[in-house]
């Protein structure tokens, strides 16, 4: 089902059926991690800003490095340095990576609300997945650190540039793995490539205005929702 766009203004939607409705199959979520379950900017923008100084480059402030977050560490690097040869741009992603793993969980905490609706959906049985650019190993680091895997059927963090979200292929590995057809699956994130992985694998665009991006390119890439506060997600249709 094509949901209609919504503004900044809050949901109106309610679930199909309640948990008790017998045989009821509900809807799946695939949530984005950086920027829609968590604030991770303090951390990524320290590990980024201490690797290009130990590489002798110039740092980039922190709301610039907020524009920057969203289709990996490579990514991250090649715009924090856009004319690097390869041999700077692998030693700084190494370098970032280094000081970005043992210091993952310094300021990176679930957004106000999130813990709440996680438990929420688990309470309904809706079965749910993570899907994130960020390395994959990384991207289990800060799940388990914070508590947070233990909500989830499946974690996909990047393991392969060709699989970057929005490629489609992931999240259509993971509605299989959740059993739910890409129709039936929610996917949600606070940028343009979340929404083009939504779009690319034909299933429900769902963008959250209090993430790393603004609501004006959410709109841009077409999501099909956008929420203001964790809370109204639970209050899609079908979930």
């Amino acid at each position: 089902m094509i949901l209609s766009a919504l503004g900044t203004e809050s949901m109106t939607a309610t679930p199909a059926a309640t948990p008790e409705t017998p045989g009821l199959t509900r809807r799946a979520v695939i949530f984005d991690l950086d920027g829609t379950l968590v604030d991770s900017l303090d951390d990524i923008a320290t590990a980024l800003n201490g690797a290009l100084a130990a590489l002798g480059r110039p740092t980039a402030a922190r709301e610039v490095v907020r524009h920057w977050i969203g289709d990996g560490l490579t990514e991250l690097c090649r715009r924090a340095l856009p004319a690097m040869d390869d041999a700077t741009l692998h030693a700084l992603i190494d370098a970032a990576r280094r000081r970005y793993r043992g210091h993952s969980l310094d300021r990176t905490r679930p957004y106000a609300g999130i813990e709440p609706l996680l438990g929420r959906l688990r309470d309904r049985a809706v079965p749910m997945a993570v899907l994130s650019n960020k390395p994959h190993d990384l991207t289990l680091d800060i799940l388990r650190g914070l508590g947070l895997e233990v909500f989830f059927d499946v974690v996909r963090g990047l393991k392969e540039e060709s699989d970057r979200k929005p490629a489609p292929g992931p999240a259509l590995e993971i509605a299989r793995a959740l059993g739910r057809p890409p129709g039936d699956i929610y996917l949600v994130g606070d940028g343009p490539t979340d929404v083009g992985a939504a779009r690319a694998a034909g299933m429900v665009a769902v963008g959250v205005s209090w993430g790393f991006r603004g609501v004006d390119e959410l709109r841009a890439a077409g999501a099909e929702w956008i929420v203001d506060r964790p809370e109204e997600i639970a209050r899609l249709e079908g979930l």
